[in-house]
């Protein structure tokens, strides 16, 4: 792809939902920290995610309404704006009821760009080369679990979580800024959602299933990644620094696989390829939960390194599900819902067993059901074939389909 005017809105938007999800991932190497400095219990250090994605996932779902009105782009500025604006009140709390607040903020400021970003890409973007868009674009979101705790690590001695999150709170304000001059696209509005639709899919058996496995990819990704630092630190004695550096060398991985992922789908199919993935994650979740040493840090690199490949896989199945002019809902739903899940419900329920001394539980239990998922998945040797939709679904719902970057 040149790099024309195209393109470089392509990477800006791609800037944008990096700065996104490192707005959302910065808390987990710190939350050693901010429990440390607040006095916060293990479950309520677990609970500052499930706050985000409970302002994510309504800022995502009802975006629609927002985005009729101040259009796409309006959307994407006015998200920078308020996830700049609850870093800076987290930065600024000094207790945990502030800081709840704060977070709420910065989740729904982050749930209103996916829609409007992917919509942008698909209103601005050749259709010939719109995936290879949407796949620069899912660079954001991987990019951000490997430079999160990279940023941690070089400077949390010299400006402490506090000082770490106004820079981010700077970043955010400045893309604002270069998007509202020199961004281009977004001048589409909005399609708020539709509610019948969304009853529709409710009914489909085959959507619940995808539901589940994303809330498993999510739980053994996201979820892990937001508690495994303290985990590490107060279970298995690493120090942050150290733990900082491998769960940053854990992500790159997941770059590299995202590279290939579509062509293992194409090759080997979907099922085969989440198979594959949550057996290898599963088995290496419960080294992370009960080795030491070596295979601790291996257990460490190897439990991310094929999640991202499931991704691909699991949205090509979603694309199956339902009718062509729902579709956009379906991904709505089914990854909106798996979000506060995987990223909110299950690192608070992992700190709440810490609190009880039971947080290497919390690990074993996310193994299991990850095993369980590949053994149900593997004997279900149906799901995924299911007809695929009509290949030119209507503009007005293809304007805003749900992507990869709604994590």
């Amino acid at each position: 792809m040149r790099f024309t005017r195209k393109a470089r809105l392509l990477l800006l938007l791609t800037g944008i939902l990096f700065l996104s999800m490192f707005s959302r991932l910065i808390f987990a190497p710190l939350l050693v920290y901010i429990r440390e400095d607040l006095g916060l219990s293990q479950s309520q250090a677990g609970s500052l995610f499930l706050v985000i994605t409970l302002g994510y996932s309504p800022g995502m779902l009802f975006s629609g309404y927002l985005t009729a009105r101040v259009r796409h782009r309006g959307g994407i500025i006015l998200s920078l704006l308020l996830v700049a604006l609850g870093l800076f009140v987290v930065s600024l709390s000094a207790t945990y009821p502030v800081m709840l607040a704060g977070l709420w903020v910065l989740g729904l400021g982050a749930g209103l760009y996916p829609t409007s970003g992917v919509a942008t890409i698909h209103a601005t973007i050749n259709p010939t080369r719109a995936g290879q868009a949407l796949a620069i674009h899912e660079m954001g979101p991987n990019m951000a679990y490997f430079a999160v705790p990279l940023m941690v690590l070089l400077f949390h001695a010299r400006l402490g979580w506090r000082g770490i999150l106004l820079v981010v709170v700077a970043l955010n304000l400045v893309m604002a800024l270069i998007y509202s001059r020199r961004g281009s696209g977004g001048l589409s509005h909005g399609k708020p959602p539709h509610f019948s639709r969304m009853r529709a899919v409710i009914r489909l058996p085959e959507a619940w299933f995808i539901f589940f496995l994303f809330c498993v990819a999510l739980s053994a990704q996201q979820g892990i990644f937001s508690i495994l630092p303290m985990f590490l630190v107060t279970d298995k004695g690493i120090t942050p620094d150290r733990v900082n550096t491998l769960i940053s060398l854990s992500r790159i991985s997941g770059v590299v696989i995202l590279f290939v992922s579509g062509a293992l789908v194409d090759r080997f199919g979907a099922r085969p390829v989440i198979v594959t993935v949550f057996v290898v994650s599963g088995i290496a979740t419960v080294f992370v939960a009960l080795a030491g040493g070596f295979l601790l840090r291996a257990a460490v690199i190897v439990q991310p390194a094929l999640l991202a490949a499931f991704f691909p896989a699991g949205l090509m199945i979603v694309s199956r599900i339902g009718p062509p002019d729902s579709q956009n809902v379906t991904f709505s739903m089914i990854i909106n819902f798996a979000v506060l899940f995987g990223n909110g419900i299950v690192p608070t329920f992992i700190g709440w067993l810490g609190d009880r001394n039971a947080l290497s539980m919390g690990f074993l239990l996310i193994a299991l059901a990850t095993l369980f998922a590949a053994l149900v998945l593997y004997l279900n040797r149906s799901f995924g074939r299911m007809a695929p939709p009509d290949p030119a679904p209507p503009a007005a719902e293809a304007a805003s389909p749900a992507g990869p970057a709604l994590r």
